[in-house]
């Protein structure tokens, strides 16, 4: 029976000789009677791989440990992708898919999931976000694209094969942690406060030009005050952005008593029940755009027999859970070598977690501080926890 070690954590940063302690580690465990078909090592990319084999046989033929050296070929070393294709061609029938799978290429799998996104973007979906961005002032910086956001939620939850319960169950966390900043519900509804602001606007205009102040200050204030008022009057309400600009307005120090009146009100914007719908709308409306839209490239892709490295993945993961897998794995392997841990995504991190209970040596080589892979769920806060 193997006796297996705690995982090594080994913390190797640029110009560090990373290259050269991997190749090191893994000709001493060879020495030590670790099986070159054995070996199971992770890169993320094919040219790490290869160099990373090329630098162990070398040094194993200038150890004279030629057979060691021809049989190194027969170890697994290459990216995450190509491992995991590997495990599912042999175990295809526990696995449950073709001996002869195929992956969408990574290019068109963007293009794929665009498709399915532009899919689920309806005209009235569109104008419905438009219109709150509106409302709630996001387009005040004019590089703000709610589309963005809703990129950023389809991936990470792409990167970590969230279903669309788990959406749903952060889309109201969402809500739920924001909603806790904001105040009671108030019984006023957006015609309703419009329709007071309009007076109070009124009536705080008329207060500034009875003071007689003819500052630069002042008349910009009673100007801003006049424009919604007029929008107010023309559309019935204005966007809550602009609440908050005629707020911060100032006026001559002297006439900044006729102002709290208006500012008191001002701040309850924050209590209309329609202030805090159009926030959880918009919060909601980006969460099922992205759960309608991972639903539509799901379907896509079944309908067509595909998977992407995603679903590839995730089967892997389920794969090594199957007591036959498990159990020739755990015969056949001796070493289970990580690199560049530290832009490993946290389906990734399990399918590692899971072959180190299954090999007596694993090694896992990384550097927080140089993670690059952040764009698909990779979290180098992993790395730290693990350690």
């Amino acid at each position: 029976m193997k006796t297996k070690s705690p995982i090594r954590i080994i913390s190797a940063g640029a110009g560090s000789g990373k290259t050269f302690r991997l190749t090191q580690e893994m000709v001493a465990l060879l020495k030590q009677g670790v099986r070159p078909s054995g070996i199971i090592a992770t890169t993320f990319t094919t040219k790490a791989a290869a160099e990373l084999q090329e630098r162990v046989r070398v040094k194993l033929l200038s150890e004279q440990m030629n057979r060691q050296a021809d049989e190194l070929a027969s170890a697994l070393i290459g990216t995450v992708h190509g491992l995991g294709v590997k495990l599912l061609q042999r175990f295809a029938f526990e696995a449950g898919v073709s001996p002869s799978i195929s992956i969408i290429a990574q290019e068109d799998q963007q293009i794929i999931f665009n498709n399915a996104v532009a899919t689920v973007l309806s005209l009235e979906r569109v104008e419905a976000m438009n219109n709150l961005c509106i409302r709630l002032g996001l387009y005040d910086d004019t590089a703000y694209d709610w589309r963005n956001d809703l990129w950023r939620i389809t991936d990470i939850a792409r990167s970590n094969a969230f279903s669309a319960a788990t959406l749903e169950e952060s889309k109201q966390y969402s809500w739920a942690s924001l909603s806790a900043y904001l105040p009671a519900v108030g019984n006023a509804d957006r015609a309703a406060i419009h329709q007071a602001l309009d007076v109070l606007l009124g009536e705080t205009i008329a207060a500034l030009e009875q003071t007689g102040d003819s500052t630069k200050k002042t008349a910009d204030a009673i100007a801003d005050y006049r424009h919604v008022q007029r929008e107010i009057r023309l559309k019935g309400s204005v966007p809550w952005r602009d609440w908050m600009k005629i707020y911060k307005r100032d006026v001559a120090a002297k006439c900044r008593d006729h102002l709290e009146p208006l500012r008191d009100f001002l701040r309850s914007h924050e209590a209309c029940p329609d202030f805090q719908a159009d926030i959880r709308d918009f919060i909601f409306m980006l969460f099922d755009t992205a759960i309608d839209a991972l639903e539509e490239y799901a379907h896509y892709k079944k309908k067509r027999g595909l998977i992407d490295y995603t679903d590839m993945e995730t089967q892997v993961l389920k794969l090594l859970d199957h007591p036959t897998v498990s159990r020739v794995l755990s015969e056949e392997l001796d070493l289970l070598m990580v690199d560049e841990f530290q832009d490993t995504n946290p389906i990734q991190l399990e399918i590692f977690l899971k072959l180190s209970r299954m090999v007596p040596h694993a090694i896992w080589v990384g550097d927080p501080k140089q993670a690059i892979y952040g764009f698909r769920g990779a979290d180098p806060e992993l790395m730290k926890a693990i350690i």
